[in-house]
């Protein structure tokens, strides 16, 4: 019999305990309304002294082809600013500590190329920070702490130098091809047809070889445009920051502080009636 008894659930109970936080709210609800507006009212203060967090994004692009060690150096410094190492911030950004100390946080959203998950080359990265002029400043640091890095500079010398062997050919094909169209023009006979049907002397058509070479001329134009730019990185979209500071924000605050209050008035409000217990 005790076995059965253990084994009956009491709905009574269960409902007496669900219903206990809303008969404690009922019956002391000034105190209730009190602990509300000391939530609301600390919210205020807080938004009103809690240093501002702006937020700014900007997209960069790799230029080295198949190329993904940079998102280890991103994450890597990332790490950093999670950790709130300001110090290995401000020597792997080359910025003041003062200036790393104003970085909060950092997030990066990959924008995958259309043939895989394994082929991205850009990357959203936004910034949150106590200052709003000081956005622009940390971008093009942390553009300069990538195109710095050693194995980018290893890649960017190698790719000078294809560029630098490419042209050099290109020129000398050119020199070639002037020369060729010189002896072209310079050896054009008339046709002649022989009585069986055959031509013989059939000129080169030099306009072909005109093409050719300036094929060539567009191909070097082409490698004189590369050797301007040699940076492993390009900024897509400069950084744009947030008009308003994404925290603190006082609906946040009210959102987090009062059912925080509600939950320390129930504590209060069961000692009280224990109390009344007692007495």
């Amino acid at each position: 019999m005790t076995e059965q008894k253990d084994d009956i659930i009491d709905f009574t109970a269960i409902i007496n305990r669900v219903k206990y936080p809303f008969v404690l709210l009922k019956k002391h609800y000034k105190l209730s309304l009190v602990y509300v507006f000391v939530a609301v009212t600390l919210s205020l203060v807080l938004k009103l002294t809690l240093p501002p967090v702006y937020s700014g994004s900007f997209i960069i692009k790799s230029n080295e082809d198949k190329d993904l060690y940079f998102l280890n150096m991103l994450m890597d410094l990332q790490s950093l600013v999670k950790d709130n190492d300001h110090t290995g911030t401000a020597r792997e950004l080359n910025v003041p500590e003062i200036d790393a100390a104003l970085l909060k946080k950092i997030t990066l959203d990959l924008i995958f190329n259309s043939r895989g998950t394994d082929s991205s080359k850009a990357v959203v990265i936004t910034f949150n920070m106590s200052e709003q002029n000081k956005f622009i400043g940390l971008q093009d640091a942390l553009i300069s702490y990538l195109e710095n890095n050693p194995h980018y500079q290893k890649l960017r010398g190698m790719r000078i130098s294809n560029i630098d062997n490419l042209s050099k050919k290109i020129t000398r094909d050119i020199i070639e091809m002037d020369s060729v169209k010189k002896i072209i023009i310079d050896n054009i006979k008339p046709a002649v047809t022989s009585g069986n049907g055959l031509v013989y002397n059939v000129p080169v058509d030099p306009y072909k070889a005109y093409e050719i070479n300036m094929a060539r001329y567009k191909e070097q134009l082409g490698l004189i445009n590369k050797q301007k730019d040699q940076s492993s990185f390009e900024l897509m979209k400069t950084c744009v920051v947030s008009k308003k500071p994404i925290w603190p924000k006082l609906s946040m605050l009210v959102l987090l502080l009062v059912p925080i209050s509600l939950l320390v008035f129930a504590i209060h409000a069961h000692i009280k009636e224990n109390n009344n217990l007692i007495k």
